[in-house]
């Protein structure tokens, strides 16, 4: 079904309540920041009425045909000013510390599940505020064949009219504007807090700059600050090089070391049931 036709208003509406109640609406779902091993994932919807969809589109410059990047900064500017009126956005955040530990826990996930349940939370807020949703759409990236089935199933919609597409969307490319800009904003963020004197990088491990971060902000015991993502390889491989090796003794095997034994020899310490190795003062 094509919900799509000439007699879309090109004009914008005045009040929201209005359109909320009486009309249908539709809804763009993207992901941004899975592959960096930086800051967080940011999932965004961003959806309006039908009736409006050639005013936004048209403001907001959506068009298809632009590249992914292109007049982000101005799109932005103007969905934020437009929310509220005929567009709304809600953003999810899932941090660097969150997604490692999913990733590493005893029964692990992967990205591709943990994205997945955050983007149906994601839509449950979103329906929750009585929004009459039909079509939502969805970048591919690590979604099944069986989609609408999956999501339709997993929200508890059964025979709802909401309808799950994946494909690009103008509603896609305006989710994807807010999910870039946010997550640019935690970067920011995130270097003030922990390097505030050189540059991250894109994220990516390729980046020069980037190792160059994680050089600088590795630290032996606590191993790095909660916004890197220490599930990922590339940090896995370095903390090989740089962190205190830690090893467990079972209990019967546990000793305790006296103040003399340890100056002795600080490089060796049992404590409980620690033993540090390459341990300095």
């Amino acid at each position: 079904m094509n919900v799509f036709n000439n007699n879309s208003s090109d004009e914008l509406p005045q009040n929201l309540e209005d359109l909320k109640a009486n009309q249908e609406w539709i809804l763009g779902i993207f992901e941004a920041g899975r592959g960096p091993l930086i800051g967080p994932i940011i999932i965004a919807g961003c959806f309006w009425p039908i009736t409006n969809h050639n005013y936004i589109v048209k403001q907001c410059s959506l068009s298809l045909n632009k590249q992914f990047y292109q007049n982000q900064i101005e799109s932005s500017e103007i969905i934020c000013k437009l929310k509220g009126k005929a567009l709304q956005f809600e953003t999810i955040e899932i941090s660097a510390e969150k997604l490692s530990t999913k990733i590493l826990a005893y029964t692990p996930s992967d990205v591709n599940e943990i994205s997945l349940n955050y983007t149906l939370q994601l839509i449950k807020n979103i329906l929750s505020k009585g929004y009459n949703i039909i079509e939502c759409y969805i970048n591919p990236i690590g979604f099944k064949e069986n989609l609408n089935e999956v999501l339709k199933k997993s929200l508890g919609l059964g025979n709802n009219d909401l309808r799950f597409i994946v494909g690009m969307h103008q509603t896609i490319i305006a989710a994807q504007t807010v999910a870039l800009q946010e997550r640019n904003t935690r970067l920011l963020q995130i270097q003030q807090d922990i390097y505030p004197s050189g540059q991250m990088g894109s994220g990516y491990p390729s980046d020069a700059l980037t190792r160059e971060f994680l050089s600088k902000v590795s630290i032996p015991v606590f191993i790095y600050p909660q916004d890197i993502r220490f599930a990922w390889q590339t940090v896995g491989a370095s903390l090989k090089q740089k962190a205190i090796n830690i090893e467990y003794l079972s209990e019967e095997n546990w000793t305790r070391q006296t103040k003399e034994q340890f100056l002795e020899n600080p490089s060796f310490l049992e404590y409980g049931g620690l033993h540090f190795e390459n341990y300095y003062l």
